[in-house]
């Protein structure tokens, strides 16, 4: 089951197992890891100088190639004491990794085949100097320039040249992919040559009309170079598409089909292929970068956190205002807030924010939930809180709104009944003014008929005198 599953490419499922002795004790001291970070292997200058001299004997293996002519050593003296100087100092850069990393310099591929370069380097300098009109190894002198992809793990994790280190990891993951593509490209080839050659190739007409038969479909390895061509759209319609068409009709529709499935089909599903691996380890990148920054601001968020209990002068486990504004202005909690993106300014206006019971003072977890609320990304369950917040504050809206209706419509009312009791008082004011008007003139008539009665009594007086010896005159 397992033979089949590989056959398939499938991977088996991997059990779980201890770890051996020897993996057990591979482990490090913290000397050694500070040793290894120290040593001249991994200085940024060294490291930069090699690259430079990777570069420049790139350049000069190209110029050697093209002003060299003759295979003695009189003829290019000048490029071989530059290739010395090299071989020189490439074998002295290995010899320092060598002693930085002990044998686990030959765990890195790049270190092995570092290696293996520089053993044939030094093997063509030792040919050469023994046999000056060999010409030396033109295995090494071939290989020499490969030695430029070792600046490939040098460009690793720079940043101005993410965007190449993401192509050329995208490239590198995709070999396994393009290995296949090209297996089944060849076979295809192949189906289609043999499908030509014997359409074609031998038949005799067709080989005495088109003089070219023999070079282009003669055997099946030419036909495979014929579609190679078609399928690469190299000069094939008045070379090979015209000549076919007027001999062997039939043969055209092979050629289309082999454009059809290998050039707009095969070849583009590498390309979707390498794309889509760009784009996993773009999203894989990103993702990675998230975890890291994520993990720098917990321990950001720690570090602040050890700081709050250290402003805590009374021990009660929170701080209240006065002791919070003054935890925030000092100069590393204020760094750090900076390296979360909050103004000190803003950490103030913050507390009644993170004061969530009201209680006037703010706990740990209190300050750390603000924190994390101010510089975080809405959460799904933030979002949520925020709508039904929202709809708790519409609702209550509402409630005011009906409560102010029927308010209004009580005023409204209140203001009719009072309308009326404005009314009814206007007129009994106006009721009472008469009264008063009535009551002055009955006060006047009653006056005037008193003066009457009183001129009357006088009048009467003196015309109707009192006799002598009246009983009123008796008394006196």
């Amino acid at each position: 089951m397992e033979a089949v599953m590989r056959m398939m490419g499938r991977k088996s499922p991997e059990q779980e197992r201890l770890l051996t002795v020897f993996e057990q004790l591979n482990a490090e001291f913290r000397e050694d890891l500070l040793k290894k970070r120290n040593h001249m292997a991994s200085n940024g200058k060294f490291n930069a100088f090699i690259v430079l001299m990777i570069f420049i004997n790139t350049v000069v293996i190209g110029l050697e190639v093209d002003n060299t002519r003759g295979q003695d050593l009189e003829d290019r003296l000048m490029y071989f004491a530059l290739e010395f100087v090299f071989a020189f100092v490439f074998f002295t850069e290995m010899l320092l990794r060598l002693n930085q990393l002990s044998w686990d310099y030959f765990v890195d591929p790049w270190n092995v085949f570092d290696y293996s370069l520089v053993v044939l380097s030094c093997s063509d300098i030792v040919v050469t100097i023994s046999n000056s009109s060999s010409g030396g190894m033109r295995l090494a002198s071939s290989l020499r320039i490969f030695r430029l992809l070792r600046v490939v793990r040098s460009i690793k994790g720079l940043k101005i040249v993410a965007g190449l280190w993401l192509i050329i990891q995208g490239i590198l993951d995709s070999i396994r992919t393009v290995f296949w593509v090209a297996c089944a490209t060849i076979v295809m080839i192949y189906c289609f040559a043999v499908a030509l050659t014997t359409i074609v190739g031998h038949d005799e007409e067709a080989r005495s009309r088109w003089y070219l038969a023999d070079v282009y479909v003669g055997s099946v390895s030419k036909s495979m170079l014929t579609i190679l061509q078609v399928i690469t759209l190299d000069s094939w319609t008045a070379d090979i598409a015209r000549p076919l068409m007027d001999i062997a009709p039939i043969s055209l529709a092979i050629l289309l089909m082999a454009i059809i499935v290998l050039c707009f089909g095969t070849l583009n599903i590498l390309v979707a292929v390498m794309v889509e691996r760009i784009s996993c380890i773009a999203q894989d990148s990103k993702e990675t970068s998230s975890k890291v920054l994520e993990k720098t601001e917990n321990a950001l968020l720690q570090s602040i956190l050890e700081e709050f209990h250290q402003s805590d002068r009374d021990g009660s486990g929170e701080l209240e205002l006065k002791e919070f504004k003054k935890m925030i202005r000092t100069q590393s909690l204020s760094a750090k807030l900076g390296l979360l993106g909050i103004r000190v300014d803003e950490a103030e206006s913050l507390f009644d924010l993170m004061d969530a019971d009201h209680s006037g003072s703010v706990t740990p977890q209190e300050f750390i939930d603000g924190l994390q609320k101010v510089k975080g990304t809405a959460k799904g369950q933030d979002v949520v809180q925020l709508i039904c917040f929202a709809q708790k504050q519409c609702l209550r809206a509402t409630r005011f709104v009906e409560r102010l209706r029927v308010l209004n419509d009580k005023a409204d009312e209140i203001q009719q009944r009072l309308n009326s009791v404005g009314k009814g008082l206007a007129s009994e004011l106006g009721q009472r003014r008469k009264a008063s008007e009535r009551n002055d003139q009955t006060w006047l008539q009653a006056a005037q008929r008193q003066l009457i009665l009183t001129k009357i009594d006088k009048d009467r007086q003196h015309d109707f005198p009192g006799l002598p010896g009246s009983p009123a005159d008796g008394g006196i």
